[in-house]
Parts: structure tokens; C-alpha cells; sequence
């Protein structure tokens, strides 16, 4: 069965735009299993709807693509593409000399839109270049002549983490709970509950991560001005088990930094 998001049909603005038709399809008993990428999800659950399963992470991290020699290279001016207000604030803070500018589509094109010169440089998930094979057969493909490398910026909540959702309590819910991650899982309970604690969704320049090691886990909070001359910044460690109460106290921190109001002045743009 094939279904058509309201992103896949270029409505970006949907709650949930890729992942919205699917959960209805999900509570309508026309699929069994929906596999979705943890951080297109709103942090808001659908009633009647439950992660049976989440997938061991990929790498979290963004990779920047360019033209030219690299990141650091790029000239003063250049164009640089990306759908996330959370990378453009975190990039800017970085190089404000570059202008930002959004960009859509699937991989492929918008690896053509680069190479077609609409821009010097895109910003995509590494999770997504990899599952798609691409940096696998980079040296063969078309692309070979951009520059590939890694970023060190924050990502998003649920980044890189694959989500199996079922009717709750259906008879795959168990079939499927097989192949869940602990720590995965864990580590998405405490960022998706640190974003959620903002009322917002992805659309917005707040970026989460969270590691777990020894039953001990540390999440990493940032939220930014969309323009990326302030950026707030922290981290709350405890135990696994209280993996949505660190999500929740990290924000709270954030929150008295002014958090909130620099949310509201990224969404008023």
C-alpha cells in the first residue's frame, strides 16, 4: 500500500506532515505496522497509537555538502541550503557571513539543486545519506566531485532513531516490541520530553541529545534565535529511569534563560 504525506505532496506546514495520513491509515485498520523517523513525529502521542518498537540509532550527526573545499572555505556570501531553522541558527552562530536559505525536496534533489548552483552548500541528516546508500557508493555516483564532512552541531530530538508504531494493544504490539532498543528508546523519552515541554515541534530552532553508558544518561538542551546570535545552551545527567524528568528539568533551566522567548520570536518570523 502506497500512501502520499501532506509532505511528500509539498505541504510542509501540516502538523506532522509526514507522518499524519499514515497514523490515520494506522487507527483505520488499513496497515498493521507504520514505520516512521522519530523526529518528523509531534511530541503529542495519537490517541490509540503506541511505539511498539525504537530501532537502534544511526549516527546523529548533519553532514554539509558543498562545491567547493569544505565548510570552512566557503566564501563570505554563500548560499547555504537547508529545511531546519535548527541548523540555520546553529550554523550562523558559527558563520554569519553566509546567507541561509530553506530548501526542499528529496536527496536527490537536493543534491542536484546544489550542483545545479542554486546553492554553495546543503546540510542533510548523515542518518538519512546513509540509508539511502548514498555516502556508501559516494566515490561512484554523480556526486563524487562535492565535498562531504561531518558537522558538529546539536541535532534534533529523535534524530537518526526509527520508530515501528501499532494500534495499542493489537496483536503485533508484542511481535513487534522484539526488536526494540533500550537504549534508544530511552535516550528519545528524554529529548522528545525536553522539546515537548515547549509546546513545539520540529519547525523550530531547539535541538536535544542524549547518551546513555552504565544506566547513567546525559542530555544535552540547546534553543537558539533563528538568526543564531543567541544561543542557550545545557546539560542534566541522571538516572535512565528518570529519562523523562531530565528532559523536562533541562528545560525548565533553558526556560529561565529566557528560552521561551526566544522560541516566540523564531516562530513570529
Amino acid at each position: 500500500m502506497t500512501i502520499r504525506t501532506s509532505g511528500d505532496k509539498g505541504n510542509y506546514e501540516v502538523l506532522g506532515a509526514f507522518v499524519k495520513e499514515i497514523q490515520e491509515s494506522l487507527v483505520a485498520n488499513e496497515i498493521d505496522v507504520a514505520q516512521h523517523c522519530l523526529k518528523d513525529l509531534p511530541t503529542i502521542p495519537v490517541s490509540g497509537l503506541t511505539f511498539a518498537a525504537h530501532l537502534p540509532r544511526e549516527d546523529v550527526s548533519d553532514t554539509i555538502i558543498t562545491r567547493g573545499t569544505g565548510w570552512t572555505d566557503l566564501a563570505s556570501g554563500a548560499i547555504v541550503g537547508t529545511g531546519s531553522i535548527r541548523r540555520t541558527a546553529q550554523l550562523a552562530s558559527l558563520r554569519p557571513d553566509l546567507q541561509y536559505k530553506p530548501l526542499t525536496g528529496n536527496v536527490d534533489t537536493r543534491l542536484r539543486k546544489l550542483q545545479e548552483g542554486s546553492y554553495d552548500a546543503i546540510v542533510l541528516a548523515t542518518a538519512g545519506l546513509k540509508r539511502l546508500g548514498v555516502l556508501e557508493r559516494w566515490s561512484e555516483s554523480e556526486y563524487a566531485s562535492l565535498r562531504v564532512e561531518p558537522l558538529e552541531i546539536l541535532p534534533a530530538a529523535g534524530q537518526a532513531v526509527l520508530v515501528l508504531e501499532v494500534v495499542s494493544g493489537s496483536s503485533f504490539e508484542p511481535l513487534i516490541a522484539v526488536f526494540n532498543d533500550p537504549d534508544t528508546q530511552t535516550s528519545s523519552t528524554a529529548e522528545r520530553a525536553f522539546l515537548r515541554h515547549f509546546g513545539t515541534g520540529c519547525s523550530v530552532p531547539v535541538a536535544a541529545h542524549a547518551t546513555v553508558c552504565d544506566g547513567m544518561l546525559r542530555l544535552e538542551g540547546l534553543v537558539a534565535s533563528a538568526d543564531g546570535q543567541t544561543i542557550l545552551r545545557s546539560a542534566e545527567e541522571g538516572l535512565t529511569a528518570d529519562a523523562e524528568q531530565i528532559g523536562i528539568e533541562l528545560a525548565i533551566v533553558l526556560c529561565a534563560q529566557g528560552a521561551r522567548e526566544l522560541i516566540a520570536g523564531a516562530t513570529a518570523q
